[in-house]
C-alpha cells in the first residue's frame, strides 16, 4: 500500500493519475447519488414549513368557528340605557325585554363624626367607661379605660365590631382638628349606628363624651321598577330579573329606559371575522395546491392527498350543511368562482332577527349545523393527538430523517470508495514511476554503449 507521502505527490510518477481525475469521478457520483437525496430533503423541508403555516391557519379558522358552533353564543345580549341614573349588565340568555326604572333615593352608609381634639393622642375620657355601638341588630361593648387616646379608641372600635363599623381619624382643621369618624361598612336603613355609654355612675351614664353628630344617615335605595315601588338595602340590585344586575348611580328623577336585546351586531362581527379567517386559509391552500399548465409550475402540495382532503372536507361542511333547505347562503355567506367568501351583513341580521331559533339550529345543530359540522371537520384535522395534519407532519419528519440517514450512508460509501481509489492510484503511480526510472537507466546504458564504439 502506498504511504501518505505517495498520496501527497499523486500523479508525479505517471503524470495522469491525479486527484483532479478522482475529484471529477467523485463529483459525478455525488451528482447522481447524493444530489437527488438533497433535493428530496429540500422539498420535504419546504413542505414542513408550508404545512406549519397551513396548520396554524387551520387552527385560527377553528378558533373563529368554535364560538359560532355553540348555541349559547347566539344568546349574547346587548344592553342599552336611556338615562343617567343606572348602569346595567345582562348575562347571555336573559329574556329580551324593555324595562323602565326611576330612582328616587340611593342607599347610603351611616357616618358619625365626634367633636374635635387637639391631637391624635389626646385623651378622650377621664374615667373607665363601657361604650356600646349597636348596628343591624348587634351590640358591641367596648371597654374604654380612663386616659384612652383618640388613636387607641379608633383601634379598639375597629377590632371589636367585626368589620361592620369602620373607625378613622380625620383632620378637619382648626384649633381642635382631629375627629373620630364612624362609618357603617354596608348601606341600608338597618345600618344606622347607635352609641351609648355606661361609666357606672347613674349621674353621668349615657353622657356622650365624644359628642357625635350624624353626618350622613343610613338609608335604603328607593326606586320604581316598571311602575312598582321597590326598596333595597344596596345600590347593586341583582334579584329583580334573573341574570340582570342594576347599579343605581343617581337620582335625577328622570325615567331610565333599559333595553335588553339579542346582540346581533356582535354575532355578525364574529361571522365577519370567520369569513376573513376562511379567506386567508383558502388563499394559502389554493396557492400551495395550484398547477399552472402554461408555465409548467405547481404549488408545493399540488396533488397532495392530505391537503386535498382538508380543502374538500372544509368546503363540504361549509356549503353542503343545511337544515330545512337553509344553509350558509341563506344568511348572506356566499362564495365566488375563485373560492372567496363574502358576507352580506344586512341579510344575516335580517334573517337572524326574523327567526332566531331557526338560525341557531342551522348554525349549531349537531346534525347538519353549518358551524358545528365545520368545527368537527377542523377538529378532525387539527386535534393535537389524532388530527391528520399532525400525523402528516410526523410522516414528513420520518421521511426527512430516513433520507438524511440514507444520505449519510451513501456519502460514507462514496468517500470510502474514492479513498481506496486514491490509494490504488498512488500504487499505480509509483509502479509507473519505477518503470520510467528503469527505462531511463536502461536507455542511458544503451546510449553509453553506443557512444563507446
Amino acid at each position: 500500500m502506498a504511504d501518505l507521502g505517495a498520496l501527497s505527490s499523486l500523479g508525479i510518477g505517471s503524470g495522469t493519475l491525479t486527484y483532479d481525475i478522482i475529484d471529477k469521478l467523485k463529483n459525478a457520483d455525488i451528482e447522481t447519488q447524493i444530489t437527488p437525496i438533497d433535493n428530496k430533503i429540500s422539498e420535504i423541508k419546504e413542505k414542513e414549513s408550508n404545512l406549519t403555516t397551513i396548520t396554524t391557519l387551520t387552527s385560527t379558522l377553528k378558533t373563529a368557528v368554535v364560538d359560532l358552533a355553540d348555541s349559547s353564543f347566539f344568546e349574547k345580549r346587548k344592553v342599552s340605557v336611556s338615562g343617567k341614573d343606572v348602569t346595567v349588565k345582562a348575562n347571555d340568555g336573559v329574556a329580551v325585554q324593555d324595562i323602565n326604572l326611576k330612582v328616587t333615593q340611593l342607599a347610603q352608609t351611616e357616618i358619625e363624626q365626634s367633636k374635635g381634639f387637639a391631637t391624635e393622642t389626646s385623651s378622650v375620657v377621664d374615667k373607665d367607661t363601657t361604650m356600646t355601638i349597636s348596628i343591624d341588630g348587634t351590640a358591641y361593648d367596648i371597654n374604654v379605660k380612663a386616659g384612652t387616646t383618640l388613636e387607641e379608641l379608633r383601634d379598639q372600635i375597629n377590632e371589636s365590631t367585626d368589620g361592620n363599623v369602620v373607625a378613622s381619624i380625620l383632620n378637619t382643621g382648626g384649633d381642635n382638628p382631629y375627629s373620630l369618624i364612624l362609618k357603617s361598612s354596608n348601606t341600608g336603613a338597618d345600618q344606622a349606628i347607635d352609641i351609648s355609654y355606661d361609666d357606672g355612675d347613674p349621674a353621668t351614664t349615657n353622657d356622650d363624651f365624644l359628642s357625635f353628630t350624624t353626618v350622613q344617615n343610613a338609608q335604603d335605595a328607593l326606586f320604581e321598577f316598571n311602575g312598582v315601588n321597590v326598596t333595597r338595602a344596596t345600590n347593586t340590585v341583582d334579584d329583580l330579573v334573573i341574570g340582570v344586575t342594576f347599579e343605581l348611580t343617581g337620582t335625577s328623577g328622570e325615567d331610565n329606559r333599559i333595553s335588553i336585546e339579542r346582540d346581533v351586531e356582535g354575532i355578525a362581527d364574529m361571522v365577519s371575522e370567520f369569513v376573513s379567517a376562511y379567506n386567508s386559509w383558502n388563499s394559502n391552500l389554493t396557492e400551495a395546491t395550484k398547477f399552472d399548465p402554461d408555465g409548467g409550475t405547481s404549488g408545493i402540495f399540488q396533488g397532495d392527498s392530505t391537503i386535498r382532503r382538508l380543502l374538500s372536507d372544509v368546503k363540504y361542511a361549509l356549503f353542503n350543511s343545511e337544515i330545512d333547505g337553509k344553509g350558509a347562503g341563506t344568511y348572506g355567506i356566499t362564495v365566488n368562482e375563485d373560492g372567496i367568501l363574502s358576507f352580506d351583513r344586512t341579510v344575516f341580521i335580517d334573517e337572524l332577527n326574523s327567526d332566531p331559533e331557526k338560525a341557531v339550529e342551522v348554525f349549531t345543530s349537531d346534525i347538519g349545523g353549518v358551524f358545528s359540522s365545520l368545527n368537527d371537520t377542523l377538529k378532525n384535522a387539527t386535534d393535537m393527538s389524532t388530527g391528520y395534519l399532525g400525523i402528516y407532519e410526523e410522516q414528513l419528519k420520518r421521511e426527512e430523517d430516513h433520507l438524511s440517514e440514507e444520505r449519510e450512508r451513501s456519502l460514507e460509501m462514496l468517500n470510502k470508495r474514492y479513498d481506496i481509489m486514491a490509494m490504488q492510484f498512488a500504487a499505480y503511480d509509483e509502479m509507473i514511476s519505477n518503470m520510467n526510472t528503469s527505462y531511463q537507466s536502461l536507455q542511458m546504458a544503451i546510449d553509453a554503449q553506443l557512444s563507446s564504439k
